[in-house]
C-alpha cells in the first residue's frame, strides 16, 4: 500500500504579505516591492511544505485571485464578471462570461518554477464541469460543446504543466458534489468523457478532487472515469456509503478539515483510515486537505498541514 501526502489546492497568504498588497492598492509600495514581497512569501510556503515532508508541492498559487481566473483572463473570448459567492462560504470568486469559442493557448496558470526545483510537483486546475457550471454561457447553444472546448484547454494545459515537471494534476471540481449544482445521470456520462479527453495523452498521474458535498451517490460512476485518484471530502460524504466500494483506483482523503481552525486528533483520523483500508483497498491512499486551505490563516494552515503529514508518517508506520 503506498501511501502519501498533499494539499487540495490554494494556501493562504501570510499576513505580512496581505499587508503589503493593501499597501500597493493604496500606492504606498512600488510594483517591485510587491514582487519582491511575493517572491519572498512563496518561499515561505514552500519551506513550510518541505519542512512537513509532503509527498506533493506546490508554489501556493499565492498571485492567482480564484480557480477560475487563469482561464477567465487569458481566453480572450470570456469576459471577467462581477463577484459571486465562492459556494456556501464566504469568499467570492468572478464569474467567467463566455462570449465565444473558447480558444486559448498554455500556460494559462503562471507558477514560481524556479524556486520549486528538485520537488514532486502537484498543480490545481478547475475540472471542465465546474469551470462551465461557474460560468455564464452566452455563445454556445450545445453545452457539451461548452464542457468538451474547455477540457480540450485543459489537456493542452496539462500537457504544458508536465513538460515543466509536474506529475500530479488536481481537477478541482466541487460542483459535482455541491448540492445546488448536481449532474443527472446523463450529464455524467458526458463530464466522465470530457475527463476522458484531457487526459489523452498524459503520463500525470489525474486527481478528481470533490469537496463541498458528498461524493457518495456518484462514485459508482467515478470509479469508471479516466482517473487516476478520486478525491473525497470526509467531512461532506457518507463514509459508511463510501466503505461499500472497492476501489480500483487511488483516494485522496481529505481528512482534515481546511474550513475550520479546530485541531484534529491524529489517532482518531488514522483509525478511520485503517477501516477505509480494510473495505476498500485501495490503489494508494493520499492524506489531504478535504478542499483549499485558503479560507484559514496561514499559522492556522501550517498547522493542518503538519497534521496531514503526522497521519501520513504514523500510518505508514503501523502498515509496514
Amino acid at each position: 500500500m503506498i501511501v502519501e501526502s498533499s494539499v487540495s489546492g490554494f494556501l493562504p497568504r501570510p499576513q505580512w504579505l496581505i499587508n503589503e498588497t493593501r499597501k500597493f492598492d493604496r500606492h504606498r509600495i512600488t510594483k517591485e516591492t510587491l514582487d519582491a514581497a511575493f517572491i519572498k512569501s512563496t518561499k515561505e510556503v514552500i519551506k513550510a511544505q518541505e519542512d512537513n515532508d509532503l509527498s506533493f508541492v506546490n508554489d501556493g498559487y499565492l498571485k492567482q485571485q480564484d480557480l477560475l481566473r487563469p482561464f477567465t483572463n487569458k481566453i480572450r473570448t470570456v469576459q471577467v464578471g462581477q463577484l459571486y459567492r465562492w459556494f456556501d462560504n464566504n469568499t467570492f470568486y468572478r464569474k467567467p462570461f463566455i462570449q465565444g469559442k473558447l480558444v486559448g493557448f498554455p500556460p494559462f496558470t503562471e507558477t514560481f518554477l524556479d524556486l520549486l526545483e528538485g520537488k514532486r510537483l502537484k498543480a490545481i486546475l478547475p475540472a471542465p464541469y465546474t469551470y462551465c457550471k461557474l460560468s455564464s454561457n452566452e455563445f454556445y447553444e450545445d453545452e457539451e460543446k461548452l464542457l468538451f472546448d474547455f477540457a480540450e484547454i485543459l489537456r493542452d494545459e496539462i500537457e504544458f504543466l508536465e513538460k515543466q515537471g509536474y506529475e500530479y494534476i488536481q481537477l478541482s471540481d466541487p460542483a459535482l458534489v455541491f448540492h445546488k449544482t448536481l449532474p443527472d445521470k446523463d450529464d455524467l456520462r458526458t463530464i466522465g468523457k470530457a475527463i476522458e479527453l484531457l487526459a489523452e495523452g498524459t503520463n500525470a498521474r489525474i486527481c478528481l478532487q470533490t469537496f463541498f458535498g458528498d461524493v457518495s451517490p456518484i462514485l459508482s460512476e467515478l470509479l469508471e472515469w479516466k482517473v487516476d485518484d478520486i478525491g473525497i471530502d470526509f467531512y461532506e460524504s457518507d463514509f459508511e456509503n463510501i466503505k461499500e466500494y472497492s476501489f480500483t483506483k487511488g483516494v485522496s482523503l481529505g481528512l482534515v478539515n481546511a474550513r475550520n481552525t479546530l485541531k484534529e486528533n491524529p489517532t482518531e483520523l488514522i483509525d478511520i483510515c485503517q477501516e477505509l483500508l480494510s473495505y476498500s483497498n485501495p490503489e494508494r491512499l493520499v492524506i489531504s486537505t478535504n478542499c483549499d486551505l485558503d479560507f484559514l490563516t496561514w499559522d492556522t494552515a501550517k498547522s493542518k498541514i503538519t497534521t496531514v503529514t503526522t497521519i501520513e508518517k504514523k500510518l505508514k508506520g503501523e502498515l509496514s
